[in-house]
């Protein structure tokens, strides 16, 4: 069976190679959504394709869908390809920051350095529907990222980047005060331009390469720039340097593997890779400081953890979380299989009506086009899985 899946991923990524160019993707057939074979007991209309080639990148495709081998449950818990979250908005409010004093040398970091102001927040998304930043930590391969916003008749992409190109989007990192950003006294480190590698801070918007070493963090935003200063800016008050994210409705695809780290584990954060999505506020002013991302009453301007490992007898298991300022709640028992041998594609889907939902697919089984169709997001919607609610 193996042999047999070998050569058949080797036979379409011959035939996207005739069929794409070196950057360009292909689009699905209209209304057939992408997706892997429904777990054991999980509902699912109609019968539809189970893969589309994917042309996007070659030199990405090459790497991502290598068969290195099966990622294997290690027999606890519950490993599971959709994750499911209710009841997500609703009214409430936030403390966001609307000024840092930067301290002065010498003298203590005063009781009012970090300010604070409330944000009244209310729909069916709220605090999500504000704009959001996407977070990742390594080891991690990333061979694709898009960010797609519903149109009439399909979802479109507005922000992509593989191996190849890159399209509206920056990448940035908490190392503000070196190469660009800025470090104070008791703000600490801004957000700064990411270097191709992500390990350091650089003068100006540089693509990645694709590879985040153990340990090194680095987040995404669109490439729009945040126009006015202060509270009063298009962005709220930032520190730095930043950019727009993604607001309203929004839908994420990211193609990654989580390779193991092999070194000696010395730190907490070593071989825990992660992906995550915060309200853009927190990464503006500080991602581990002052920001507003405090979870339930006066804070929690949002948080999800979407494959997080998290250190400890579980290295396999990459698990969800949300926050707000509802409070919070997670997945439990119930995990997303740690992709380490076989690249995954992970769908988040802030969807109008109130939901989240998020899917881990087959490499294989996204092709990252140009839109996506309403019939395959529906589609994406109702797959069943794992439920968690905020209250």
């Amino acid at each position: 069976m193996k042999n047999l899946r070998k050569t058949f991923r080797l036979t379409a990524l011959v035939l996207s190679g005739l069929m794409g160019s070196a950057c360009e993707s292909t689009q699905p057939e209209e209304g057939a959504p992408e997706g892997p074979a429904p777990e054991a007991g999980e509902e699912r209309p109609g019968e539809v394709p189970d893969t589309y080639d994917a042309v996007d990148c070659p030199a990405g495709n090459t790497a991502a869908l290598q068969d290195l081998g099966d990622d294997l449950p290690d027999g606890t818990g519950t490993s599971v390809s959709t994750m499911s979250i209710l009841n997500v908005g609703g009214t409430g409010s936030y403390q966001r920051v609307t000024n840092m004093l930067p301290g002065v040398w010498g003298q203590s970091c005063p009781s009012n350095a970090c300010q604070k102001a409330t944000s009244n927040v209310s729909g069916a998304l709220a605090p999500f529907n504000e704009e959001l930043t996407v977070n990742f930590r390594g080891p991690m391969e990333l061979y694709d990222i898009a960010v797609y916003k519903p149109d009439a008749a399909s979802w479109k992409r507005v922000s992509s980047w593989n191996r190849c190109a890159s399209t509206n989007l920056t990448f940035f990192n908490n190392l503000g005060g070196t190469g660009s950003g800025e470090w104070t006294l008791c703000g600490g480190n801004s957000q700064s331009y990411a270097s191709a590698d992500a390990k350091t801070a650089v003068a100006a918007p540089t693509r990645f390469t694709g590879t985040l070493g153990n340990r090194v963090e680095m987040n995404i935003l669109a490439d729009q720039p945040c126009v006015g200063t202060g509270d009063a800016s298009e962005c709220g008050f930032y520190r730095g340097v930043t950019r727009h994210g993604w607001a309203g409705a929004k839908l994420f695809a990211i193609r990654a593997r989580m390779p193991r780290y092999t070194g000696p584990i010395t730190e907490y954060y070593d071989d825990v890779p992660a992906i995550w999505m915060l309200n853009a506020r927190v990464v503006r002013t500080a991602q581990y400081g002052c920001n507003c991302r405090g979870m339930g009453s006066p804070g929690g301007c949002g948080e999800l953890d979407v494959a997080e490992v998290l250190h400890g007898e579980h290295p396999m298991h990459a698990t969800s979380t949300i926050y707000s300022f509802e409070g919070a709640t997670g997945s439990g028992p119930n995990y997303f299989m740690r992709p380490v041998k076989e690249s995954a594609t992970f769908i988040v889907l802030f969807d109008a009506s109130g939901k989240v939902q998020m899917l881990r697919l087959k490499a294989d089984a996204f092709n990252f086009a140009d839109t996506v169709s309403n019939a395959t997001v529906s589609e994406w919607l109702a797959r069943k899985g794992v439920t968690m609610s905020l209250p």
